[in-house]
């Protein structure tokens, strides 16, 4: 008897195929689960390769026990299955180890901001997928102008409220645009974004066009893996509207991304007209606001199409807050009143993640009840606990009052939440670093670049810690490896010149970035190397240069931030023309950033003045113009302020005499800096030496040679 027809007579062809047949029922039974119930994909995988690998074991059963009549074990089956299931057990225990098996959701309770609790059921953090968007190309946008912006917005806000995916806008990707040769994100090539999307940590990206034809609109897409750069999915969809295609391609972007079906046919999926408008023109207006804003930094320019927007669909909710936030920018704060009472009468419109953060500021801005805006943020995070967005806004909310624990407890929670989100890594170093914590400030840093050994951020990273923390080699050493994975990266070549200035070649550095200033391609180009100039200047006592430069610099912050951060940034400059002996224009130029700004924000600025009044001599007038920004800082909680207001205070003491007391605000503000400017330092061994404590003085300026061997007033002093 030949071996097939001993198979035969024993059944093992019948039983293995029958095995088979059984296991792939059973396989496809569990996949419609998954896509019907929401079963997680990894019990699905674990049963799979478990048929699988069983195989060897069900062969030698069958070829045992197969053959009619009584059967009896022999030595092979007692050896083969044991071995086989023990192999099954750690090899699937090395595949799934720490893999979910449960369902993709989980039911959760939380409290809002008026003490109820309610029930919600939430996906698991593993399960959710980022996607990046880009504009699709349209060869009739001359005659369509703002159809692809408009196209991505709609796509993205109706992708917003599905749980389980992040849909990043090119609004959020602008400095990454820029710094890859586009102002607006439109003409990138494949390549280049597929490296936007993984630079950005995002494991997917659409492309498309969208055309017009015979009265239809058109979309065709494609998803592509940011990892591989393979094509996930390509895709057609046609309707007579942008609305109504926007609710087809986004439907169809959730499947390509493997959302459970169950999940897609029971969430909430609201016509994206009824999250917006249903007035393409009031679309129009608000996309061209935004995009002016997102892309171009155009706040004035906003105002015009939100009104207009929002005039023709008074419930058009996102654009009465977006409507809000340009106006209040603008120091407009009665007209900011209306639109965002006006937002949060139409709340319910907009997808609940979105409603948290209009509330937040509600509270906050509006009714200046910052308990309660923490409160909805805490609410956000409890409802949707893999939502990134509602960490960040805690984290800001707490830096901004400098509760760094707390800072770094929602920094530490978003790698909980997501460990791919490895940008983080430099936000908690930083916030480590300002609390002391040196050691675990650096940890953050080198876990990034061991992730990624191949990309010239981490090194960089790791180089402005060691400058900042005075270990100039090292930081030296970092920039190098930077520099051969990325030499023309302009912000590794900065960083090498700041390393130079520190080390005391002035001259050349000076030349070097006047060189980068005059070939500056872009706006953030041209402020990063104007904020080195502007420092150099300082250094040098160049006073006529520090002012040219102040200009360009203020010029160039209008550019890339809004108006409110970019005049209280320039006022707290001018205090450096009064250290170069310019004190008078200083004052000058105290007084009219002042009138850049609307209330309460324009009396910040007392912060810089008082600076300038002290040096002068001028203790009442400092002490005043203090008063009223320390009134706004406590009101606002805008504790970042706090190491300038104790340098101030010092300042003023020292005007007035009082030096043991200088002496105390000047080691306050250089404990609490989140960064320690040599202003600070010099100024504690400056009120040192007169008050006599020469010793100390010299521990001081010792401690400074570490950060800033050569500067020219550490030098002076010491002497």
């Amino acid at each position: 008897m030949n071996l097939f027809q001993e198979l035969r007579q024993r059944r093992v062809p019948q039983i293995t195929s029958g095995y088979i047949v059984g296991g792939w029922g059973l396989l496809q039974f569990l996949t419609f689960l998954e896509s019907r119930m929401a079963v997680s994909p990894n019990l699905v995988n674990l049963i799979g390769v478990s048929l699988l690998l069983l195989l060897p074991s069900i062969i030698t059963l069958a070829w045992v026990h197969g053959k009619p009549g009584r059967d009896t074990w022999g030595r092979t089956p007692k050896v083969i299955v044991p071995a086989n299931i023990l192999a099954i057990v750690l090899l699937l225990g090395f595949m799934f180890n720490g893999r979910d098996l449960g369902a993709v959701t989980q039911t959760i309770a939380v409290e809002d901001e008026h003490g109820a609790v309610i029930e919600r059921v939430i996906p698991k953090s593993e399960y959710r997928r980022r996607i990046l968007l880009f504009y699709p190309e349209c060869e009739e946008s001359e005659a369509h102008p703002w159809i692809r912006e408009t196209m991505v917005f709609l796509l993205g806000m109706d992708l917003s409220q599905d749980e389980f995916v992040e849909a990043v806008v090119p609004g959020l990707m602008t400095g990454a645009f820029q710094d890859a040769g586009s102002a607006d994100g439109h003409g990138l090539p494949r390549p280049l974004q597929r490296k936007l999307a993984r630079d950005a940590h995002i494991s997917y990206f659409l492309t498309g066009t969208i055309v017009q034809e015979e009265g239809q609109w058109r979309l065709e897409t494609e998803l592509h893996d940011s990892e591989s750069g393979k094509i996930v999915a390509h895709n057609s969809q046609t309707a007579a509207s942008i609305l109504t295609l926007t609710d087809l391609v986004s439907r169809q972007v959730r499947e390509d991304l493997g959302i459970p079906t169950g999940h897609l046919n029971e969430n909430t999926d609201l016509p994206v007209a009824d999250m917006t408008s249903a007035d393409i023109q009031a679309l129009t207006d608000y996309v061209q606001a935004e995009t002016g804003i997102t892309h171009h930094n155009d706040w004035a320019g906003a105002i015009s199409p939100l009104e207009k927007a929002v005039t023709a669909d008074p419930q058009f909710t996102l654009a009465q807050f977006f409507l809000f936030a340009v106006r209040h920018t603008l120091g407009d704060t009665a007209g900011g009143s209306e639109a965002i009472t006006a937002a949060m009468e139409n709340i319910y419109r907009v997808p609940e993640r979105l409603g948290f953060l209009i509330k937040s500021q509600y509270y906050f801005n509006e009714k200046r009840d910052a308990d309660k805006a923490l409160a909805v943020l805490n609410m956000w995070s409890q409802i949707y606990p893999n939502d990134i967005a509602a960490y960040q806004q805690m984290a800001t909310f707490y830096f901004v009052r400098q509760d760094l624990p707390r800072t770094i407890a929602a920094y530490e929670k978003i790698l909980e939440v997501d460990p791919s989100r490895v940008q983080y890594l430099e936000q908690l170093a930083g916030l480590h670093k300002q609390l002391g914590n040196l050691d675990a400030a650096e940890g953050y840093l080198k876990r990034y670049v061991e992730y990624f050994p191949s990309r010239a951020d981490g090194y960089q990273n790791l180089a402005d810690f060691y400058t900042d923390t005075g270990r100039l080699d090292d930081a030296r050493q970092e920039l190098t490896k930077a520099q051969l994975l990325e030499p023309e990266d302009l912000n590794i070549t900065l960083g090498l010149i700041d390393l130079d200035i520190k080390n005391g070649q002035f001259n050349e550095s000076k030349q070097a970035l006047l060189d980068l200033q005059a070939g500056a391609e872009t706006t953030r180009d041209r402020y990063r190397t104007t904020v080195r100039l502007m420092n150099l200047a300082g250094i040098q006592g160049q006073t006529d240069l520090l002012i040219q430069q102040i200009d360009l610099f203020r010029a160039s912050s209008l550019e890339i931030m809004n108006p409110v951060q970019a005049n209280l940034v320039y006022a707290l400059t001018l205090p450096a023309i009064s250290r170069c002996g310019r004190s008078q224009v200083a004052q000058e130029r105290l007084a009219a950033a002042r009138d850049l700004l609307s209330a309460p924000y324009n009396d910040l600025v007392g912060v810089g003045q008082a600076m300038v009044d002290a040096e002068l001599g001028q203790v009442s007038e400092a002490k005043a113009a203090l008063a009223a920004a320390v009134a706004v800082i406590e009101d606002l909680k805008f504790e970042t302020f706090r190491p300038n207001v104790s340098l101030a205070e010092g300042m003023i003491a020292e005007a007035e005499g009082d030096l043991e007391t200088a002496v105390a605000h000047f080691r306050q503000a250089l404990d609490t800096a989140i960064k320690v400017e040599p202003v600070f330092r010099l100024r504690l061994a400056r009120a040192l030496r007169l008050a006599g404590q020469e010793k100390e003085a010299l521990a001081v300026l010792t401690e400074a040679a570490k950060y800033e061997p050569s500067h020219p007033a550490f030098q002076l002093e010491k002497a």
